[in-house]
């Protein structure tokens, strides 16, 4: 795989800032382009001062749920950065929750999450980008009826766009294969994301490993997404411990393939 069509996604390096040594560490390593999170809270000026000083793009951001009431302003931040692809990665998150409550959600819920999100789709697009949604393990976890919260959620506008997380797909026990092959018009971007041992909780952060030092065969997963209309390829590790390492790694496994 070509290391210059490699992203990576910020909220890995959420821990180590300041950003500008971290973007300059990729520009080092051959990465051109980063996806960023919080658009709706970033200091726009700063971060384009950033990338421009780093010679790195941004393609792809992930925006919350609740910040597309502002949709407006959503747009015009990305249209300032030159984004294209604006991707909201998790259902409205519920008040005073753990994190993973936030997926939990019955078939009906997931239904008018998928519907909400799909009312800005044509707002997006009518500026010239595309809003999707980026999964993580629970949306492959069956609800009663065996209807999956994907399905529910991404069934109301053959518009919306996907970002494929292949390592969330996995851990949530699904075959990453069959939902490329299902949503092959929709996946505009994928996340890289492996772990050491799928016997282990792969909702463990300190399970991930850098992306082909762990068990997933990104050689298969890569030959099928290939065959979609998949623009981006995006590390991303979840709290890594030291994210050069992590970088490195994935950068240099990847090149082998």
């Amino acid at each position: 795989m070509d290391k210059n069509n490699i992203s990576i996604q910020l909220y890995t390096t959420r821990h180590f800032k300041p950003f500008e040594p971290v973007l300059d560490f990729f520009f080092e390593t051959g990465i051109r382009n980063i996806e960023l999170f919080g658009l709706e809270s970033i200091d726009i000026d700063h971060f384009q001062q950033m990338m421009d000083s780093s010679n790195i793009s941004s393609k792809s951001t992930h925006v919350s749920f609740e910040a597309l009431e502002n949709s407006q302003s959503i747009i015009e931040k990305a249209t300032k950065l030159n984004i294209k692809h604006v991707i909201v990665p998790a259902p409205p998150a519920r008040k005073n929750a753990e994190f993973k409550n936030t997926f939990d959600m019955n078939e009906q819920e997931w239904t008018t999450f998928g519907k909400d999100l799909s009312k800005y789709v044509k707002e997006f697009e009518d500026e010239g980008l595309t809003l999707g949604y980026h999964n993580h393990s629970y949306e492959f976890v069956a609800l009663p009826s065996g209807k999956l919260p994907i399905e529910c959620m991404m069934e109301h506008d053959e518009n919306l766009k996907f970002e494929i997380d292949l390592g969330w797909t996995i851990a949530g026990g699904a075959d990453p294969k069959i939902w490329i092959e299902k949503y092959s018009n929709k996946i505009i971007a994928c996340h890289l994301k492996d772990f050491f041992d799928k016997e282990k909780d792969m909702l463990d952060h300190g399970n991930q490993s850098a992306v082909g030092d762990g068990f997933i065969n990104w050689g298969e997963l890569l030959d099928s997404i290939s065959k979609t209309k998949c623009e981006l390829f995006i590390l991303e590790h979840d709290d890594p411990k030291d994210y050069k390492e992590y970088t490195k790694r994935s950068l240099d496994n990847l090149g082998k393939l």
